[in-house]
């Protein structure tokens, strides 16, 4: 552990609620792996001297000496307004506009304010709502391996690789406890290798039971591989992986779980170091769906322009079946062959076989719900599209674009990127989505500390927000956007509102031409990017009908200057809020194709408490149907299965 890790697990330590001194709580380290994982075997000391903590179960122990951490600290406050004052002084000597007396003033500014300095830098830290992640290191018990075993001339023998690739790789036959089987197994090992450190091994039987060291990082296979090279090759699996070594093809990955999903988390930390300097990736995927889907993923993650497809052929779903059914010479050969992505722009129905025979086997896809049972019936969402949203000032349209977002990753995954720069400050806005995926007030007396710390944990993979240093031009968030799609996976892209981008209308073009060419930009962006781009836009001033006092529900052709926002978009939705009622009306106005929903009104009551909505029947003046049944539960606890119980925070005392 580094001082830095060391110093945050003391500030979160102290930063917990505590009636005493001494306290026992689950073990922030070994918890979720756990069985019982609120058994509060990790003991916590502190007095004003110092303290300590251990776990009783894994042993994982810290200690503290108060005097040590106030020198320590003090110290690297020093470094760093010393590291200020040099940079302060260059920039100084550079600026050549100044004059004397200028200079001089300046630096009287300079060190009138470092007493100021010194003052913030004794402040008190902030202390972190949840402990830092740390990876754990994998041992292995060097007693459990085994020479030249069954596993080993199964991988020889059955699987066609070479022992001297089997060596060349550090592949090894050990036994290992397999849950599966419930017993220890004679497995093939695999070292997960960064830098030549080793930060993960996956276990594999005959029968294909495996599993990987908890705790450890999740990275893709022979990653060092790769580094600094021209062309990759990324496979679905390590036996894969290795076939194409064996062939000679060295530059080749493995993910790390197969196609277990197109989450590709464990891709965001090497995108820029790795994948961004390659011109050509050739993807060996396999030819079932599951590969299909993570091929798919990949090349929207990792570009079209730069990924080439292997296909298999008759008989072969994967890069070791076709070794064995041929030879190494026709791998490599049937590797190099892969096929560009089709031509962008032009398509042939042959193009989209796959989606069409899907389509004609089990009909068209049903969308994306939102778990909003009425709006439901009225609309599914598919990624590629636009999403048009308007209603008056103060009608909710934000909110209720938050609660369309926030249920379309809680139940599909779809991580969401933010250009709303009517939501400042961000603090406030993440406490709002915070307290809707929880469903209590963002408060220590209505929410308990490790409910937010996990749904701030969960949000900081899943939310993002584009806030552009130059400008807020529509090509600045779209190209920060473009970069969250490669390097974090955001399916889900919300421009909340349209006015707020520092709009130039050239000469040549009109207000109406303009903003059909922005849409335009718009949509080429969610078709190429495969994002569900959501357009807050506000409609232009309207009436009200003599003698009332609401405003009349707009149509998207009320939208503030130009019918392409009704025309051009694919979903259009209107937001109205009546306050005398006490609902709001949700009318789904536009949906382009008919197997995703058409259009009607739905009803809802809004929950001041967590800031969810909740489907009601229409209320009129005079039908008055019964309260709502509000939802208040927490919706991380069944998005958090065990295998993702990291994310979160366990809680304790």
């Amino acid at each position: 552990m580094t001082r830095e890790e060391h110093a945050d697990y003391v500030r979160w330590l102290k930063s917990l609620p505590r009636r005493k001194d001494h306290f026992r709580m689950s073990c922030p380290e070994c918890s979720a792996t756990r069985s019982n994982p609120k058994d509060p075997s990790f003991s916590v000391h502190i007095t004003r001297e110092g303290g300590w903590a251990k776990c009783f179960h894994c042993d994982f122990a810290i200690a503290w000496n108060e005097d040590e951490m106030w020198k320590r600290e003090q110290k690297q406050q020093d470094r760093e307004r010393q590291k200020q004052q040099k940079d302060a002084s260059q920039h100084h000597n550079t600026a050549q506009h100044h004059d004397a007396a200028s200079q001089h003033h300046n630096t009287s500014q300079h060190h009138d304010a470092a007493p100021q300095q010194r003052n913030t830098a004794q402040r008190k830290p902030h202390s972190p709502l949840q402990p830092p992640v740390h990876y754990v290191c994998p041992v292995i018990n060097k007693n459990k391996q085994i020479m030249n075993g069954e596993m080993m001339e199964y991988m020889v023998g059955r699987r066609g690789i070479p022992m001297d690739v089997l060596t060349r790789m550090k592949i090894e036959e050990r036994l290992e406890f397999l849950s599966q089987t419930g017993k220890e197994e004679a497995c093939i090992c695999f070292p997960y290798l960064e830098d030549g450190v080793m930060k993960n091994m996956k276990f594999r039987d005959a029968a294909k039971h495996f599993k990987m060291v908890k705790g450890a990082e999740l990275i893709p296979w022979n990653i060092d591989a790769i580094k600094g090279k021209e062309k990759c090759y990324i496979t679905e699996g390590e036996i894969d992986a290795l076939s194409l070594i064996a062939a000679g093809l060295e530059e080749v990955v493995s993910v790390p779980n197969g196609a277990g999903g197109a989450n590709l988390q464990w891709l965001d930390r090497f995108v820029e170091s790795h994948f961004d300097d390659k011109t050509e990736i050739i993807l060996a995927m396999d030819t079932d769906k599951r590969g299909v889907e993570l091929r798919d993923e990949l090349v929207r993650r990792l570009g079209m322009d730069r990924c080439k497809v292997v296909a298999w052929g008759e008989g072969c779903k994967d890069a070791n079946e076709y070794l064995l059914k041929y030879d190494l010479s026709r791998l490599r050969q049937q590797v190099e062959q892969a096929a560009e992505i089709p031509l962008e722009g032009v398509f042939c129905p042959m193009d989209e076989w796959d989606t069409l025979m899907d389509i004609y086997y089990n009909g068209m896809p049903e969308g994306a719900d939102t778990g909003l049972e009425n709006l439901d019936r009225l609309i599914k969402f598919e990624r590629g599209f636009v999403l048009t949203v308007t209603g008056v000032p103060g009608s909710g349209k934000s909110e209720f674009v938050d609660e369309i977002a926030m249920r379309l990753l809680l139940r599909h995954d779809w991580k969401v990127g933010y250009f709303s720069p009517e939501n400042t400050p961000l603090a406030y806005h993440y406490r709002k989505l915070i307290r809707r995926v929880v469903g209590k007030r963002f408060e220590h007396k209505g929410m308990p500390l490790p409910e937010a710390g996990q749904a701030i944990r969960y949000l900081a993979q899943s939310v993002f927000s584009i806030m552009p240093k130059e400008d807020f031009s529509v090509e600045s968030v779209l190209r920060i956007a473009a970069q969250l799609v490669s390097r974090k996976g955001v399916k889900v892209l919300v421009v909340d509102p349209f006015n707020r981008f520092e709009h130039q209308i050239p000469d040549w073009e009109t207000e109406t031409q303009y903003i059909s060419r922005i849409f335009d930009e718009f949509s080429n962006f969610a078709v190429k990017h495969k994002v569900l781009l959501i357009l807050v836009a506000h409609p232009t001033k309207l009436r009200r009908e003599p003698g009332s006092k609401r405003w009349p529900v707009p149509t998207l052709y009320d939208i503030n200057g130009s019918a392409a926002f009704f025309n051009k978009t694919d979903y259009g939705m209107v937001i109205d809020r009546n306050d005398e009622l006490g609902q709001v009306l949700v009318r789904v106005a536009k949906v382009r194709f008919d197997h995703l929903g058409g259009p009607g009104d739905a009803f809802f009551a809004f929950s001041t408490y967590n800031g969810r909505y909740t489907p009601t029947e229409e209320r009129t003046l005079d039908h008055n149907p019964p309260e709502p049944k509000w939802e208040h539960t927490n919706f991380l606890t069944e998005k958090l299965k065990p295998e993702q119980q990291d994310l979160g925070f366990n809680e304790g005392e």
